[in-house]
């Protein structure tokens, strides 16, 4: 006996939406990554880094890579979708058979629902937490390029002095040479046969062993020979301090991050706010409707998009609340309009 294959509606609807998603999805995420990755890269100019850690790095930034990715590939998801089922005659049938356009969107209004829900859970837990642990990173490992010296490589510097080194066993030095140049127009050059590095409490130790140091100007040349010479360095790097997340956001008395989570918020809810907008002009009948799709498309992104900036820089709470409310009776009103009263 030959099976058949049951589908439902909305299970139809949901095939469908997964691969024009993951269509649009995968191409943003990918151009996403790589500009991270370039940032990330950057970063091995002043500090060193393997690739285990690049990819710590870059797992650091895939919250912000979501965040930024999903909202547009939901919104252009959608249309494809619709129009996709519209110009195939297929949401026409639907709607013969008595299907409202109405519950059609029920299908789509949980989706970005989740979508939202995710988005919500990026931007206000993720994100926060994984851009300090981003700043710690760096943080540890400007401490460490402070201290750290490597053989037979000339501009390396121990705080205002110039240092070289023959060879290094650990924390040992060989063959050390250091010059500076005093602001009071004398050079100082200091040569030891070996010399030990030591960081206590980012109070760091040059300990000089059986060498001569030389000061000289252009009139002057004074020499001294020693058993040993202490030079200190304190760490110029702040203390990292790490919040938790309700820590990271209670501290908003700066306008800066006050504005950033108005604007996360606004655009975590993108998905729920553009759905019936930009489903209002992706479900036509392609035989007496003209595509106005991806116009309306186009304006929605830039339109939400400025205000989720506007939000940011000259927002507040209030106006956040306003800018939710219209932006969704819009899409009620547009779907009202140009669906609902049809199909």
């Amino acid at each position: 006996m030959a099976k058949s294959n049951h589908v439902t509606i909305g299970g139809y609807l949901s095939q469908n939406f997964t691969s024009s998603f993951l269509t649009i999805f995968l191409p943003l995420f990918f151009i996403g990554a790589l500009v991270f990755i370039i940032k990330i890269s950057a970063l091995t100019a002043s500090i060193q880094i393997s690739f285990i850690e690049m990819l710590q790095l870059f797992s650091y930034n895939l919250p912000a890579i979501l965040f930024y990715t999903i909202p547009v590939s939901f919104m252009v998801a959608v249309v494809i979708t619709l129009l996709r089922l519209s110009n195939d005659n297929e949401l026409m049938a639907l709607f013969a058979l008595g299907t409202k356009a109405k519950s059609i969107m029920y299908r789509f209004f949980f989706i970005s629902f989740l979508f939202s829900i995710i988005l919500l859970i990026l931007s206000i837990s993720l994100m926060p937490k994984t851009k300090q642990q981003f700043n710690s990173f760096k943080h540890e490992k400007a401490t460490q390029a402070q201290v750290n010296i490597n053989p037979s490589k000339l501009g390396q510097k121990f705080g205002n002095l110039f240092v070289y080194v023959k060879s290094k066993e650990g924390t040992r030095l060989k063959d050390v040479v250091i010059y500076n140049k005093d602001t009071a127009h004398t050079n100082q050059l200091f040569i030891a046969k070996s010399a030990d590095l030591n960081n206590v409490n980012s109070l760091i130790t040059l300990t000089l062993n059986s060498g001569s140091g030389y000061t000289f100007s252009e009139d002057t040349l004074k020499e001294i020979n020693y058993k040993q010479m202490q030079v200190f360095q304190n760490l110029t790097s702040k203390e990292f301090t790490y919040h938790n997340i309700i820590s990271y956001w209670s501290k908003m008395s700066k306008t800066w991050r006050k504005g950033r989570i108005l604007f996360f918020i606004y655009v975590s809810l993108i998905p729920l706010l553009t759905l019936y907008i930009v489903a209002s002009f992706a479900i036509i009948n392609p035989r007496y409707q003209k595509n106005y799709a991806y116009h309306v498309l186009g304006a929605t992104t830039v339109g939400v998009y400025s205000i989720a900036t506007l939000l940011e820089k000259h927002g507040s709470p209030l106006m956040l609340l306003f800018a939710i409310i219209s932006t969704f009776l819009i899409g009620i009103y547009l779907f009202k309009y140009h669906v609902q009263r049809y199909f």
